[in-house]
């Protein structure tokens, strides 16, 4: 009988903890939501360009968003994952709403970039909250294809992998 009724408190717990939560971006760089308007948020390892549009109660974001290779690895230069999120957030960065795009091999391109656009549906709004934008990323990064067909036979056949790097930036579950 004790088993079960810390069973029952922990799964109410867990409940409330889980309602009590939220995600946050108050730690990131985050911008005023500015319509229709270029706008450039820099984050850690990359850097992205963009346009707010609003419409029918959804809010949508296009641009690009380029690596910041001065801050990266120059051994490496081969995305092999790369997630991109974007938020709308309230002034206390509590998120309102999110999207995601991922991608995968792809070469690491400062002057290409990768294009994105995200359509943001947020559940409720404060009216009297200033909205804001962020950006976040997980991105793992391996040598370009090129590197790769450099390395010996001997260390392909062994199975040896070459450098990873992974750097990450995003929400954050608050409770």
């Amino acid at each position: 009988m004790r088993r079960i009724r810390f069973s029952l408190a922990l799964i109410l717990f867990a409940l409330l903890a889980v309602g009590c939560s939220y995600s946050s971006v108050g730690h990131l760089q985050r911008q005023p939501w500015v319509l229709n308007a270029e706008q450039q948020l820099e984050m850690r390892f990359w850097r992205f360009s963009y346009v707010a549009e609003s419409f029918g109660g959804q809010y949508r974001v296009k641009g690009r968003a380029t690596p910041k290779t001065e801050s990266l690895p120059a051994d490496l230069g081969w995305i092999e994952d790369l997630w991109l999120a974007a938020y709308l957030s309230d002034d206390q960065g509590r998120v309102l709403a999110q999207d995601l795009r991922v991608y995968s091999s792809l070469l690491l391109d400062p002057d290409q970039g990768v294009s994105f656009t995200f359509t943001l549906r947020p559940d409720r709004l404060n009216r009297t909250a200033s909205l804001q934008i962020t950006f976040g990323y997980n991105m793992t990064l391996t040598p370009d294809e090129h590197y790769m067909a450099q390395e010996t036979p001997e260390k392909k056949h062994a199975g040896e992998r070459g450098a990873v790097f992974f750097a990450h930036e995003g929400a954050l579950t608050r409770f």
